[in-house]
């Protein structure tokens, strides 16, 4: 099943400056080293303290002469996006998956292809607001006011990496993320879904569905694409590799693990393979 997303860019690589998609912040990756591999191994893809740490090592950028930006103040959807973009430089650009067919006469294995670039670009189009409009709050910095026919309707901030950290591990965690970044002022209830609605026109979510059709039986397939998960799995299984890394380079230099682990990435994977080869040879 390879999607409507083919590629038309050259794959980002590290040092190259791109703007977040909310912020516009300027920002740059770094390669990571030994030691933010044991980082990804060690470490559960889906608790949000792991990317606030990955991105605090490998990001840079500033919102003044001088002055980093809070990683942790960054909405999910540019958060999503520094992840997205470390895989394509560490890994490349295109995504290629299997799944199985939903349908229970069939059952049969398919592929999942496609571009990162071209999932980004999809989901970061800002769809058309109609019948509202949302403004920053003038006395509450990071806050807007959802406004319907003139009318206020809520106010609304959107969901930080900090408002993950602050929830993970609840069980109701979504509710009390609810709870940290709407403030409804109206009874009505399609106000919470028009706040949704502005939340998600000001930060899309890049966690959506893939939609296809089974080349076996016809059946229309689906699956759900979290893009930041998805990433830090795949990067977390290669960055397991970073152990064989250190038992040979250690065994054969007599490396200390601290020594090995500060290595640039490209240079310890050029002297791991050079000891390897000295093995077999």
């Amino acid at each position: 099943m390879s999607s409507a997303f083919p590629p038309r860019r050259p794959v980002f690589s590290g040092g190259d400056r791109f703007p977040l998609p909310v912020s516009a912040a300027l920002v740059s990756l770094e390669q990571p080293s030994g030691a933010e591999e044991v980082l990804l191994a060690e470490h559960a893809p889906e608790d949000p303290r792991l990317t606030l740490q990955l991105v605090e090592r490998l990001a840079r950028g500033e919102t003044g002469p001088g002055i980093p930006l809070d990683w942790a103040a960054l909405t999910v959807t540019d958060i999503d996006t520094l992840i997205v973009r470390l895989r394509q430089m560490l890994t490349g650009d295109r995504i290629i998956a299997e799944m199985s067919c939903t349908s229970p006469a069939c059952g049969g294995r398919l592929d999942i292809s496609f571009s990162l670039g071209e999932y980004l670009r999809h989901h970061l189009s800002v769809p058309r607001r109609r019948g509202w409009s949302a403004a920053p709050c003038a006395d509450a910095p990071g806050w807007h006011i959802l406004r319907e026919n003139g009318v206020d309707e809520a106010r609304f901030r959107l969901p930080t990496l900090a408002d993950e950290i602050a929830v993970h591990g609840l069980p109701d965690a979504m509710d009390a993320l609810t709870s940290r970044c709407i403030r409804l002022q109206s009874t009505r209830a399609r106000t919470r879904a028009r706040v949704e609605t502005a939340m998600e026109a000001l930060a899309p979510s890049l966690a959506g569905p893939l939609q296809g059709q089974c080349p076996e039986c016809g059946a229309p397939v689906a699956a759900q694409f979290e893009a930041r998960l998805y990433c830090l799995r795949e990067l977390r299984d290669r960055a397991r590799f970073v152990y064989d890394d250190v038992d040979i380079l250690a065994e054969r230099y007599h490396w200390s693990e601290r020594v090995i682990l500060d290595l640039p990435r490209a240079r310890r994977l050029q002297y791991a393979e050079r000891a390897r080869r000295g093995l077999a040879a």
